[in-house]
């Protein structure tokens, strides 16, 4: 059972109780009052009993409610765990027995090669559906055509795959009994699929390959395109990979005759003596992204493979991707989900500096990195304004972010970008606002938990516009540590450390006034 924060087992009776002495007494309680607990969970005495329960849930962690890739073995007493403490990763009360992942044969049908947003290019194993460690998978990363060559896989081969973590697919190897002299060896393209543009490592030694053509491949712009629009970035829901797809690539998927082509997807209709015209994309890169109005999405279609009964046809239609399908009542309009599309965008405009970096797709620039550069030069301004040393002197950054982006600023369809977006309203400044103390100026804060009236970034940003760092792990450097429900194992360490531990009350009085202000109340 989780979710309740700031509650320590066995720290005080509670409701008439006698404070709890074991882990399992907790849980206990927990079902007694009708708290959903995992009916997993065993009490045994001794190493040897430890081992019969790993190899029992061995034998049957398939056959339970959910996928499961180990056994915590917990010391039960809470006494002794307190005794034993934890480390900055983890409870010493507790250790995880992992089980080798699950392993499965199956056929590589082919092996294709992905472009990602730096333009490296990734060869990737395509195989037919099979289940394992609980779902089905169909592709699986090859990472680098020397990858391919050391694991010795061929397009045709039966291969060995499980998850890597029970998470990640991964193919081991040819099941090489199995080849029958029908399977071929895979060669790494020399151009780059998505644009022609021939391939070459960035720099000597390199075991990837990349696309140089970071302006124009239309893969490399679709990737781009998705990722402002992530979480960590713009946080624009409703664009996602086919939308992202549709605005730079609609042709993505075209077929190569006329001949699988049924316009409307009537698969009994003859096929037309030709294919229509290719579309010129709406964005040919991401600087246009915030001035797409619901017009200029009218047209855009994509190409889809008719399924009937769930069942693939081989044969393609186009269809309208962002408006509806015109019919005898109803004209075209833009559907839903575009008008959804089209206000996010609008809402993303006044997104933080930070999320505007991120969104920028610069090497090496995430959002701890993002955070650092807004919070000490305030604008994308005063960014390409600073010099390497300048940049590489900020807290967080270091040479290597900082060389990535001086030479990203040196391209001028980059400066292309930043500029649209400034002249479409994207906030490129953080607003300063003059009322806010530096109430927080060379402490460190970590918040835990869930917090009412703050968001995690909302917490994040309130510390750092005080002068604060928001750290996210307790250490002796550690100055304040806020909890919330669910705080866990960092509100324990803390405790430990004889750190200062606040509620979301002692939080709001820290950023208003500082320490001082902890003091007086």
């Amino acid at each position: 059972a989780h979710g309740f924060g700031a509650l320590s087992w066995g720290d005080v009776a509670v409701a008439d109780r006698p404070a709890l002495a074991r882990q399992s007494d907790a849980y206990a309680l927990l079902a007694g009052w009708g708290v959903p607990v995992s009916p997993y969970n065993t009490v045994v005495r001794g190493i040897d009993a430890v081992r019969a329960v790993i190899e029992e849930y061995a034998e049957r962690r398939h056959d339970l409610e959910h996928e499961i890739d180990g056994v915590v073995v917990k010391v039960d007493e809470i006494a002794l765990q307190r005794r034993l403490g934890f480390t900055s990763r983890a409870p010493r009360w507790a250790v995880a027995f992992k089980y080798p992942p699950e392993e499965v044969n199956t056929k590589l049908l082919d092996i294709r090669v992905g472009v990602g947003r730096t333009g490296r290019v990734t060869p990737y194993g395509v195989m037919e559906p099979v289940v394992v460690a609980g779902s089905t998978v169909e592709m699986a990363t090859l990472h680098n055509a020397s990858e391919v060559a050391r694991k010795g896989v061929r397009i045709g081969d039966t291969v060995v795959l499980r998850k890597a973590g029970d998470v990640i697919p991964e193919i081991l190897g040819p099941v090489v009994a199995l080849r029958d002299g029908t399977e071929r060896e895979f060669v790494m393209p020399s151009e780059c699929p998505s644009c022609g543009t021939p391939l070459a490592p960035a720099k000597e030694g390199d075991v990837d390959i990349r696309c140089p053509n970071a302006k124009e491949c239309p893969a490399q712009i679709r990737e781009r395109v998705f990722a402002l629009a992530s979480r960590g970035a713009f946080d624009v829901e409703a664009l996602g990979w086919e939308a992202a797809g549709a605005l730079t690539d609609p042709e993505a998927d075209r077929p190569a005759s006329p001949d699988v082509y049924r316009p409307g997807g009537d698969v009994g209709a003859e096929p037309p003596p030709e294919l229509p015209a290719r579309q010129t994309p709406v964005l040919s890169t991401e600087a246009g992204i915030f001035d797409l109005a619901a017009e200029d999405l009218a047209s855009i279609r994509v190409w889809r493979e008719i399924r009937k009964k769930g069942e693939a046809t081989g044969l393609w239609e186009d269809r309208l991707y962002f408006w509806t399908k015109p019919t005898a009542k109803k004209e075209s309009a833009p559907a839903s989900n575009t008008l959804r599309l089209l206000d996010q965008l609008e809402k993303a405009k006044a997104q933080p500096l930070w999320r505007v970096l991120v969104a920028l797709s610069i090497r090496h620039v995430g959002p701890t990195a993002a955070r650092a550069l807004a919070t000490a030069f305030g604008s994308i301004d005063a960014i390409r304004g600073a010099s390497l040393e300048e940049l590489s002197a900020v807290d967080g950054v270091g040479p290597t972010i900082a060389a990535a982006v001086t030479e990203w600023f040196e391209v001028d369809w980059h400066r292309e970008i930043v500029d649209a977006w400034a002249t479409a309203g994207v906030r490129t400044a953080d607003e300063v606002d003059e009322s806010i103390v530096k109430t927080l100026e060379g402490l460190t804060v970590v918040v835990t938990g869930s917090l009412e009236r703050f968001t995690r970034d909302g917490a994040k940003e309130a510390i750092i516009a005080r002068g604060g760092k928001a750290a996210g792990s307790v250490s002796k450097k550690t100055d304040f540590v806020v909890v919330g429900p669910g705080a866990g194992s960092k509100e324990t360490k803390a405790r430990e450390l004889g750190l200062v531990i606040l509620d979301e009350s002692g939080f709001e009085t820290l950023l208003a006034q500082g320490p001082a202000g902890l003091d007086a109340s």
